[in-house]
């Protein structure tokens, strides 16, 4: 099949994996689930609530583990860098 052709019939899907180690990657982990959705265009606000549906496995563990207010200050930190600002409602 020519790279450019749409196979149906093949099972191309993303797959998560989970890997077992020695140190705790739950920070760095979240930061990149923030980069990569805000570079396709989600805004705070919209990967907040990511992180708290419990379909998206891996954002909705880092929100257990660190709670709340540290995923919206990572979220913060993640914008700023990139030069964007961010305002939580009753912050």
């Amino acid at each position: 099949m020519p790279k450019d052709e749409f196979d149906f019939e093949d099972p191309f899907e993303l797959n998560g994996m989970a890997f077992l180690t020695e140190e705790d990657t739950t920070n760095d982990m979240a930061e990149c689930f923030i980069e990569e959705f805000m570079w396709m265009g989600y805004g705070h606000k919209q990967i907040l609530a990511l992180f708290r549906n419990p379909h998206y496995v891996g954002p909705n563990m880092a929100l257990a583990k660190r709670g709340e207010p540290f995923i919206r200050e990572l979220i913060s930190d993640v914008f700023a860098r990139r030069g964007k600002t961010v305002t939580w409602k009753g912050a």
